[in-house]
Parts: structure tokens; sequence; C-alpha cells
């Protein structure tokens, strides 16, 4: 068995005993919890749903609805608990006045942006919903912005798991099939494709200025 699949066989048997006992809940309330910022394996608990899926010990389709509608409740709550705290809830964070203000001024200028890419990083996903919250984003757009994060991060991790676990053994035998020189051929391309376009934006740079 290759290294991807016994990876991806210990992520499920870590899993298995709780989903198996609780079911859909667990996913739901851990992914619920995390955007309240309260650390808890949502993420690790979707792949293993989704995974198991595959064994048909759930229905794929409420995995992915359940953790669609947990990852959007919970970021929620956290904008909302981040309304009413303000600023002041910041400042118990151990983030320095510059910091906070460096924040301040990225949530400004790419607030959606951040909410949807925040959802994929451990860490920012738990706060961003407190954070843009206590620094006033605006409703609409955060409603709008952690919906688009969620659909894309429950597809991501969701979806792909899934897919990856019926197709693990295609996907191994490529992997198997494959020579030490398609991998060297490869590398190789894609070494020389980023020179060329290193050398490209170079060239594209214009002179200085003389004085």
């Amino acid at each position: 068995m290759s290294e991807i699949a016994q990876s991806i066989l210990t992520a499920v048997q870590s899993y298995e005993p709780v989903l198996t006992e609780y079911g859909l809940l667990i996913i739901f309330a851990a992914i619920t919890l995390e955007g309240l910022g309260i650390p808890a394996p949502g993420q690790s608990l979707l792949i293993a749903g989704a995974l198991l899926s595959t064994r048909g010990q759930f229905n794929i389709s409420l995995v992915l609805i359940s953790a669609l509608l947990a990852a959007f409740t919970g970021s929620t709550l956290g904008y909302i608990i981040g309304r009413v705290g303000g600023r002041k809830l910041l400042l118990r964070l151990p983030l320095s006045p510059s910091r906070l203000n460096r924040i301040d001024t990225l949530c400004q200028r790419y607030g959606t942006v951040l909410v949807i890419l925040s959802r994929f990083i451990d860490g920012p996903r738990q706060l961003t919903g407190i954070v843009v919250g206590s620094l006033q984003m605006p409703t609409i757009p955060f409603l709008l912005a952690t919906s688009a994060g969620a659909v894309l991060w429950v597809g991501f991790w969701g979806l792909g798991s899934y897919y990856l676990g019926q197709n693990i053994r295609i996907i191994e035998q490529v992997l198997k099939s494959a020579s030490p020189y398609t991998w060297i051929a490869t590398g190789l391309s894609i070494f020389a494709l980023s020179a060329y376009l290193f050398r490209r934006h170079i060239r594209k740079k214009p002179p200085p200025e003389k004085r």
C-alpha cells in the first residue's frame, strides 16, 4: 500500500469510531465550533466522513450539506459575536496595536477576499468571523464572502476527498506505473517554463530613468 493510501486509511481509522457513534451531528458541531474560535477537528472530520461515504456508511450529499450549513452557521455566529463585542474584543487577543491596525487596513481593502481565503487556513478559519465582525465589516459582503468560502472549502475537502477515496486505487496504479524518467521530464519541463516566464518578466521591466 502506498504512503498516500496509508495516510488516508490512518485518518479514517482515527475518526471512524466517533463518526460511527455520533454521525453527521459531530461533523456539524465541530465545524460550527471552529467558526466560534474554538479549536475543533472540523476539517479532519469532514474528510473522514467523505471517505467513509465511499464505503456507504454515509450519504455524501448529506455530509456535504451538513458541513456547508455548519461552516456558514459557525462563521456567522462568530461574526455576530464580533459585531456585538466590537474592537474591545480584539484587544483581548495577543496582538500589538500596530498589527491590529494592519489587520484593519487589510480588512477594509480586501475583506471579501480574506474571508474566502481564510477558510482554507487553520487559525484564520476559526477567527476570521470574529475579527471582521469586530472591525465592523458590512454584513451583506461578509455573508456573501463566507458563503462562497464555505462552498469552496466543502467542495475541495469534502467532495475532493470523496472522489479521491473512490479512485485511490487508480491513482496508486498511475503513480506506480509512471517511470522515474517521466517524473524527471515533468520536473525539467516545469523548471524550464518557470525560467522562461521569469526571463520574460525581467525583460518587460522598464529601464531605469536617466538623471
